[in-house]
Formats: C-alpha cells, structure tokens, sequence
C-alpha cells in the first residue's frame, strides 16, 4: 500500500509542464478538434468581453465630448446587435464544448476499462497493479477528475487571451506614463506587482494546507475518526445496495454502525481533521484571491486616474485604460492559480496514464492453434509449480497430470488445495513458475492467446452474469443465434422459468439495472444459466469449477450428473470439494496443500484407506449416504 500520496511531493516545473503535456497529448487523441474549438471558444469570448468595454468607453467619450445623437443611437444599435450575435455564436460553441468533454470523459474512462479487460490477467492481481489502482482512487477521490483538467485548461488559455487582449488595447495607456513627472507610476506598478506575487504565495500556502487533508493517506490511528471507513459495509460503496442492509437488520446492530459513521461526525478529531485545517486552507486561499481581485482594482484605477490628472484622458478612455490594467493583473494571477490547479488535475491523472502505459508481462505466442474436428486433444502439466503474485508459498507445487478428449475427470480436494489454480493455469490466466503445459506436444504459450482460450467453456466458482439481456448473456456476444440460445437453456433446466418470461423471452434483462422490467433470478437459475453459457460456446474443454458450492451435496451431484449428459464427447473437469459429486468420472485427481497425491477411480481411491481421498470420504459420507 501507499505510505503517501504522491501529489503532496513537491515537483519541478519541468515536471509539472511534462505532466501537462502528457495528459493533453491524451486528450487531443481522443478528439483532435477539442482544443481547437476551445480557442475559437476563447477569441471570442474574449473578443465579446473588450467589445463590450470598448463600446462603453465609446458612448461615454461621445457623450462628454457633444454627439449626434441619430449617430451614437445606430452605431449602439449596431454594437449591441453584433455583441449579441457573438454571444449567441458563443453559446452554440460552448455547448459543443461541453457535449465534446463529455464523450471525451467516457472515452477516457472506457480507455481504462479496456486496459483492465485486456491486460494480463496476472496483472490484475498483482501488488504492483494493486498499489496503482489504490493510488488512483486516492489521487481522483477529490475533485471533477478529468473535467478539471478541461476547466483549467481553458481557464488558463482564456487568462493569457485575456492578457495579451488587455495589452494590445491598452497600448495608448503607456504613452501617459511617459509624461513629465509621471515615471513613478512605473515605481508603483511595480510595488503593486510585488504584493499581488506575495499574495500568491501566501494563496499556495494556504492550498497546500487543503490539499494536505484530500490527498494525504490517512494513518492507523486516523482512520479510527474517519467515519467513511466503515460507511460502505451499510451501503455499498457510494450506490446504495439493498442488500447490503440485510446483516444489520438481521443482528439488528444500528448502533454499532451509529458509533463508527454518525458518532465520527460529532467528534473532536474528526472535527480537527477535517473542518478546521482544511477550512483554515480554505478560508486563506479563497480571501487571498478576493483580495488580489480587490488590490487588482483599486490599483488598476489609482494609476489610471494619476495618469489622467496629468494630461487629458476622456472618460470613457480612463474607464476603459483602468478595466485593460485590471484585467492584466487579475489575468495575470488567475493564470498562475489556474495554471497550479492545472498542473494538480494533470499530477492525478498521472497514474492512470502510468496505468494505460502498462506492458503486459506474459509471453504472446504467435502459433495458430490447430482446429481439429474430431477435438483430439491432448494435455499435460510437466511438473508445474505457481506462486501467486506477491505470496511466498505456493500454491501449486511439482504437478504433473495428463488428460485426453472425451475424458471425464475430477478435481478433488479441501478448499486452498490447488484446485482452481490448476484450471487458471490450464487457461492460461496465469503462467507457471516453474514446468510447462502442453497441448499435443506443444507449449501453451506458443499458441495465440485468443485462440488457445476457445477451447475452454469455464463456470467459475465466482461466474458473472450481466444485466444485460438474457441472451447476450448466453452467447456472451451482441449477435446470437436465438435457436441455440433457447436450446442450451432448455439443456442447463432453465426451460420452464424462461416460459415464465413470457413475449421478451430471451430478450428479457437479467436484474434492474437498465430497466425496472429486468428478472430477478434466484442462486440456483443463476447457476443455469452460468452453464447454459458455458455450452452455448461449444468448446471442446468444459470445466466446472465449483459453481454449486452453495447447494447441499446432494443437488450438486444431481447437477454435475446432468452437466455430464449435456456434455458428450467432449472432455470435462469437474472442480469440488465434495466427492459425492464426481464419483461417475474415469479418472479422480486428488489435491492435498497444492501438491497431487493421487490418482484413480473412485474405487481405486476408496481402496487405500490410509489415503487423503478415503480420509474425506469418510468425513462427508454422513451427506450423501442417500447418493
């Protein structure tokens, strides 16, 4: 885990603009027209914002200097009509931005997805990856994640329009400055300068007191006040889940939850945690920026009307000249406080760059695997050991094992055995540490992987079902063949509950998620329908891996015994800690603390009564004397 937050070290400038950098070259991949519609964005705005000064500063000169007034009328006419087609235009380009972000924040986001999906799936449980999806959570746990990098972004590029904009139409302003007596001004836009620098650093100050309190990782100690630690367990992370109210109604324990979430919140740690310093940061940056907004002005007008008293400057002109020398002051730190909240929106996403930069680790093959039509195939583990990432035992230790096609055999043992390690080995989720896997004589990690994964149909313990349709559940796929669907239901037993569904069928969504319409299935249909997936994808593998571990032994073996009909002439392994259920296999393989020892029959095994296989026969016997 993390000791600290990576974004409370301090970084060099070079760095920042690097961070920057990285996560704007992202984004323009994503939507290369996004940043040029953002400056066209911020032309014209800016363009509206001095038009509307200048047109004032027009009408003001004209009025204090005599006017017609047929003349000033149309040429206001003309101005606000043009200011309000700018506007309007604005408007429109705006809303593109906004609907551009948007699909940009989803691309990004599915980016991530997709990385996850696609990546090693021994990566994904590593500690290594497990430390940055941690730091990830942590860095984006404050703020509007990538939509800030977008505000910023702009808000950056509008402060330097704005400046150079100011500048440019506050040329005439200096020329004041070069009058007799009137070179201190120079002096005392510099002291004004000064301060507003000062006043920035005091602002860092204070944000970095704030960002302490977001963004450092809480100790041991702390988190025993921090009350969203044990929030989630009621309520399932940040979406409520109804079920995950059943313990506490059950065992009735509101109050314990009380202690550890609504207590918290009256506490005086809790308090001085998380209201007074992060409040004191708060207060300090958002009244240092009111008052360089305030100092901006009042300077800004001081000068101007110094100037003014020299020489003669109209009005309009002196408004005018004070508003460009503002808005330059003002532009100027918003910059720098924009360009800071930038650089921290870039600094969080940086993990989540490092994550999509990821390389995978296993070896990609490139041999075509053979499509054999009559499936003969043969594999063997030669002496395979395997430690998952990060533990110092294994979990699988000197395996050798041999099974052909059309071979029904068992996978038997207590739990933490070996079992299932054994079949993310076979497919190939994970590489052996040590020793091959065969096919036909051929290492498995020579195949393409994305073939070598069409010969298995896998019901894990932990299978998932999507709430998505009930057919694209079954075909795992957009494009079904809707026959086949029904039949693999028909075959797993799901026939008479899809009767129920009634015109939707098939078409019918599994849970609420995307429709109040959507099915609620029950423990043992989600396990059908687990099954009728694993048949629809006719592979010439089926493995069961302990799908049933919550139905008594009895209905296991009913639905292993059917499973094995449904089957055929393919090769099956049924995964269980239950030797009732597989009893009908050719061959039993015994797991014992990661190590095979033994092998055979179910009679063979029984016959060796100092052996691990009759020892957990005798145990269960008593829940299947009926079987």
């Amino acid at each position: 885990m993390l000791e600290e937050s990576k974004l409370l070290e301090k970084l060099p400038l070079k760095q920042h603009l690097h961070n920057i950098k990285r996560v704007l070259k992202l984004l323009m991949s994503l939507d290369q027209s996004y940043i040029p519609w953002n400056v066209v964005a911020v032309l014209l705005s800016t363009a509206l914002s001095y038009g509307g000064m200048i047109l004032s500063a027009y009408v003001l000169n004209r009025i204090a200097g005599g006017f017609a007034f047929a003349e000033l009328f149309q040429k206001v006419i003309l101005g606000v009509v043009l200011l309000s087609l700018g506007g309007s235009v604005l408007g429109i380009l705006n809303r593109r931005i906004d609907v551009k972000s948007q699909m940009m924040a989803e691309s990004y986001l599915a980016l991530q997805q997709e990385k996850i999906m696609n990546m090693d799936f021994s990566m994904i449980d590593s500690p290594r990856l497990k430390e940055l999806r941690e730091r990830i959570r942590l860095e984006n746990n404050w703020g509007a994640g990538i939509f800030t990098v977008f505000w910023c972004g702009k808000g950056v590029l509008e402060a330097v329009v704005r400046i150079i904009g100011a500048i440019v139409i506050g040329i005439p302003m200096f020329s004041y400055f070069g009058k007799e007596d009137l070179g201190w001004l120079w002096g005392v836009l510099f002291l004004l300068c000064l301060f507003l620098g000062i006043g920035l650093k005091l602002y860092r100050y204070f944000q970095n007191m704030e960002h302490y309190v977001m963004f450092h990782v809480p100790t041991a100690e702390e988190k025993k006040f921090l009350w969203n630690y044990v929030w989630d367990f009621a309520y399932g992370s940040w979406h409520y889940r109804y079920g995950n109210g059943k313990d506490v109604r059950i065992y009735n324990s509101y109050e314990v939850m009380k202690k550890w979430t609504y207590d918290k919140l009256q506490g005086k740690e809790f308090f001085d945690y998380t209201i007074k310093r992060p409040g004191i940061g708060s207060a300090g940056s958002y009244g240092i920026q009111t008052a360089l907004y305030v100092l901006s002005q009042i300077g800004a007008y001081g000068i101007v009307i110094m100037a003014a008293l020299k020489g003669s400057m109209p009005v309009g002109s002196l408004i005018l000249y004070a508003d460009c020398l503002a808005n330059m002051m003002i532009q100027a730190t918003y910059v720098v406080t924009a360009g800071l909240d930038l650089s921290l929106a870039a600094r969080k996403q940086v993990g989540i760059l490092e994550l999509l930069e990821l390389s995978d680790e296993m070896y990609k093959g490139a041999l075509p695997m053979e499509k054999r039509s009559d499936n003969e195939y043969h594999i063997a583990f030669r002496n395979v050991s395997f430690k998952y990432p990060g533990s110092e035992e294994y979990a699988l230790k000197s395996f050798s094992l041999e099974f052909k096609v059309g071979e029904r055999l068992a996978i038997v043992g207590r739990n933490g055995s070996g079992k299932t390690t054994m079949i993310k080995l076979l497919c190939r989720l994970y590489d052996p540490d040590e020793g091959e896997i065969l096919v036909n004589g051929v290492d498995i990690k020579k195949f393409r992987h994305d073939e070598y994964a069409k010969l298995f149909s896998v019901v894990f313990q932990d299978y998932v079902l999507f709430s998505l349709m009930l057919a694209e559940n079954i075909a795992a796929d957009k494009d079904y063949d809707e026959e086949m669907v029904r039949r693999c239901l028909a075959d797993a037993g799901f026939e008479e509950r899809l009767e129920k569904l009634g015109e939707k069928g098939i078409e019918s969504f599994l849970y609420k998620d995307y429709t109040d319409e959507g099915v609620e299935i029950s423990g043992g249909e989600a396990q059908k329908l687990a099954i009728a997936r694993a048949i629809y994808k006719e592979a010439p593998f089926v493995l069961l891996d302990e799908p049933t571990a919550a139905l008594d032994p009895l209905a296991e073996a009913e639905i292993y015994s059917n499973f094995d009909k449904i089957a055929g002439d393919k090769t099956a392994i049924y995964i269980s800690h239950r030797l009732s259920s597989c009893r009908f296999c050719d061959k039993i393989a015994v797991f014992d603390k990661g190590r095979l020892v033994q092998t055979g029959s179910h009679e063979e095994l029984l016959a060796d009564e100092g052996g691990v296989y009759a020892s957990l026969w005798n145990a269960q016997a008593k829940y299947y004397e009926a079987g």
